[in-house]
């Protein structure tokens, strides 16, 4: 019984023939293949496949003939074979059992089952799609790269030869296919060797749109299909007008799929030869990191700067021949609401790993800390212990960073109401252990009065002047421990009144052993504080809001109208402005506090007395797309000591807007349109003449192809904080999609009394399926902050699958 579709002798059987061949059958030509497709064997491009024994195979053809004499089938017109998960597609296609080979000619396609596309003219290969030739290749792989060659010869089932080779992971121009990509490969030879997982280019050009731009006799990649593999890794260029120009040649060795290691070596003109090694593992709870970095420099004197401590004058600061840093990131979920993790950091100085860009610790600010966070429905947990660091040329020194050992937060709220309302429970623990402590700022008043430590009277130059000093870090050891538990409901009245009253009690334990010796003045050594306290202290609130909402509705238009009152009684806070504040340091007073019960942003100080906090709120929907949101309100101090008029270390409060019985006014608005445009803007004005205190504007507008936001920010003077001068600043930055690959952006930060430049940084971007270029310039001068005045320029290049690399340069305050 013969198969249908195939005759005896080689006489044709016109008609679609159509046909399922079993392997082994004695007629059905690739069935002679049967020994080979039983096993495993490679595809023409493609990984190790598996074809079960017994598998059917498929033929299609317009006309399909046998000649016995000869032992060979001929298929033609539009054949198609599917056998297993290979299927090919031809004009025609000759297969001789004899020597076990299939010829396939016009439009030649093979898809294998890893998914290669390979195109052809022509290919002549064995029955296995193991071996073979191929004329006018083209390969597509699934991860959008391609191949392709005049002529191409696969052998051992493994090796592919290109000759006249071109590799390339961009696409072909949609409108005219004739051009070149825009990066592609050329090679007098390529070997793709799917054992080793390496491709090989010999006599490799690189060409950019169409125009060579490099040569190198040889290099090697690894197979596109491979996600990770040892190998040299693209070069970096990076430098400084500190450390000269230099070249990273990183090595990554793949030690199994769980590990690697990278290691590096980066050769400056001015400094020499600095040396990496990273050793990454990943687990199936998490991820561990350890990195080491050091170098001997060659001429440590062009890091000269100067360091200043809180008792001795300037001095000039060199840092050590020898430098380097050990660090170690990690992170592991114990289960779905438990994590644990470090990142820790240890360097022979306070500024090697920026210095040398030393990815992951090079940031200017960071926190070597070890953590265990967890997270309940309707609890929270963080216990770490943290030391922070301030890369910077102008530290004043490594051990005024404090180490916090540890810190602890705890929350819970209720999960059912307890007396008709939520309750909600809040503990913190800190200890504080400080090695040195900051300088103090020497102020001496002139011609004008001394009152609570602050200049009052004379001029805006006399006031600048107090013989306080501002201590914002003492060394020594402090340790605090807070617990709070919050009650609250909320009750409607009949008449739409919102009432909320709070109930609240909290209890801290303390123990302060901290100093700082004071400041050399002529003869004689000033501000010099010594804190040696241990105890308690209590705070109890009662305090009560009512809202009342106004709901106004027109035929396009809602407007609700909301006036708030807040009553709060309290104590006074218990020895107010004598401990340590290391974590209240901040206080801005503006509408997103007005109706706080406790204003400060920590817990070393707490709100105490009488207070009542007023205002209005307004949101609006003003139809088409537009929102207006308002606040405006006042808070009094109605009894008590003021909190926020008492002296602490970091004299916190004072020029706050609240250190008065009547507080600053305090305004905010928004405004959402339905073109983009989103308007901002907050406000605090003096109570006695309404003299603005502090404004910040903000503007911001979004499309799909342009977005861009402006800021404004102006501080009136505060002398008792250093500052003798209103302070003006504002900020714009923007980004333009020129096309969907290209794209533009930039910023810009003025500092509008010193007529100087804060920060701009621009630059320029493409990126497409296969290619990505970032070249930016950035530049940083603030004199409010630590680090110095740098200028940078970096590029970014990307040719997708085959390299990755990038090149800095710190220019440094020359920019």
């Amino acid at each position: 019984m013969r198969p249908r579709g195939f005759s005896r002798h080689s006489r044709p059987m016109w008609g679609r023939a159509k046909g399922a061949l079993l392997v082994g059958v004695a007629l059905g030509a690739l069935a002679a293949a049967q020994p080979a497709f039983a096993q495993e064997s490679l595809g023409a491009l493609g990984g190790s496949v598996s074809v079960q024994e017994g598998t059917q195979l498929f033929l299609e053809a317009d006309t399909v003939s046998y000649d016995s004499e000869t032992s060979t089938v001929t298929a033609s017109g539009g054949v198609q074979i599917d056998y297993g998960d290979y299927q090919l597609v031809a004009r025609n296609i000759v297969y001789d059992q004899a020597t076990r080979r299939l010829v396939a000619a016009g439009d030649v396609e093979l898809i294998e089952p890893s998914g290669n596309r390979i195109y052809a003219d022509a290919v002549d290969i064995t029955d296995d799609f193991a071996d073979g030739f191929v004329e006018a290749l083209r390969i597509e792989t699934p991860d959008n790269t391609r191949f392709a060659s005049a002529q191409a010869a696969r052998r051992d089932g493994a090796v592919m030869t290109l000759e006249r080779g071109v590799y390339t992971a961009c696409e072909a121009c949609a409108e005219h296919p004739e051009r070149a990509p825009l990066w592609q490969v050329k090679a007098r030879r390529i070997v793709w060797d799917q054992e080793a997982q390496v491709v090989r280019y010999y006599g490799a050009r690189f060409e950019l749109f169409g125009a060579p731009i490099a040569y190198l006799p040889y290099f090697a990649s690894p197979d596109p299909t491979v996600e990770r593999r040892s190998g040299f890794l693209a070069p970096e260029f990076r430098g400084s007008s500190d450390t000269g120009t230099g070249i990273r040649i990183p090595y990554f060795w793949a030690i199994a799929d769980d590990k690697d290691v990278t290691v590096a070596g980066t050769y400056y003109t001015k400094q020499g030869f600095l040396a990496e090694a990273e050793y990454r593992q990943a687990f199936e709870s998490g991820y561990f990191t350890l990195k080491a970095a050091g170098i001997a420099q060659r001429d440590p004197e062009d890091f000269d700067d100067y360091f200043f401590d809180s008792v001795n004058p300037p001095v000039l600061d060199t840092p050590s021949d020898n430098r380097g840093m050990i660090g170690s990131q990690a992170q592991f979920a114990i289960n779905e609401r438990w994590t644990f993790g470090w990142d820790a950091l240890a360097q022979t100085d306070s500024n090697f790993s920026n210095v040398y860009e030393i990815e992951g610790f090079s940031d200017v600010y960071r926190a070597s800390e070890i953590y265990l966070t967890g997270l309940g429905d309707r609890s929270f947990f963080d216990l770490r212990a943290q030391r922070f660091e301030a890369q910077t040329e102008n530290t004043f020194s490594d051990d005024i960073q404090p180490y916090v050992l540890p810190s602890l937060d705890y929350e819970y709220i209720s999960e059912s109401p307890i007396l008709g309302g939520e309750v909600e429970l809040d503990i913190n623990v800190t200890n504080i252990r400080r090695d040195d402590s900051s300088p103090a700022m020497l102020l001496v008043c002139q011609s004008a009065f001394l009152n609570n430590g602050i200049c009052e009277g004379g001029s805006i130059e006399d006031r600048f002047r107090t013989d306080v000093f501002r201590r914002t870090a003492l060394e020594g050891d402090y340790a605090r421990a807070t617990a709070e538990a919050q009650w609250r409901t909320s009750t409607v009245t009949d008449f739409g009144l919102v009432l909320t009253p709070t109930l609240t009690g909290r209890g801290d334990l303390h123990r302060a052993d901290m100093s700082s010796p004071g400041f050399p003045f002529d003869t004689a050594t000033l501000g010099g504080i010594e804190v040696d306290e241990t105890g308690g202290r209590a705070m109890a609130t009662a305090a009560i809001e009512a809202r009342y909402p106004w709901l106004i509705e027109t035929a396009g238009t809602s407007h609700v109208i909301e006036p708030i009152g807040q009553l709060i009684v309290r104590p006074d806070e218990m020895e107010a402005g004598i401990l340590p504040n290391e974590d209240a340091q901040s206080l801005v007073f503006n509408t997103t506090n007005l109706f706080s019960l406790d204003k400060f942003s920590g817990y070393d100080r707490m709100e105490g007395g009488t207070r009542a906090n007023v205002g209005v709120k307004y949101a609006g929907v003003l139809g088409a797309g537009y929102f207006l949101d308002a606040v405006a309100g006042q808070s009094f101090h109605l009894g008590g000591e003021n909190p926020y008029a008492v002296a602490d270390l970091a004299l916190l409060g004072y020029d706050s807007g609240l250190e008065t019985d009547r507080s600053d006014y305090v305004s905010s608005l928004a405004l959402t349109t339905p073109i983009g445009l989103v308007f901002g803007a907050q406000g605090r004005f003096d109570e006695e003449d309404l003299s603005l205190r502090r404004a910040d504007l903000s503007a911001a507008y979004g499309t799909d192809n342009l977005s861009g936001s402006l800021t404004y920010s102006n501080i009136a003077e505060q002398p008792v904080y250093g500052f003798a001068e209103d302070r003006q600043q504002v900020t714009a930055s923007a980004s333009l999609r020129l096309s969907e690959t290209l794209s533009t952006f930039g910023s810009l930060s003025y500092d509008i009394e010193n007529e100087s430049v804060i920060s701009r940084s621009f630059g320029v971007g493409y990126a497409d399926e296969c290619f990505s270029l970032i070249a930016q310039y950035e530049s940083t001068s603030d004199r409010y902050q630590l680090q110095s005045a740098e200028s940078r320029v970096m590029f970014r290049l990307s040719l997708r699958t085959l390299v990755e690399t990038e090149y800095s340069y710190d220019l440094g305050d020359d920019g």
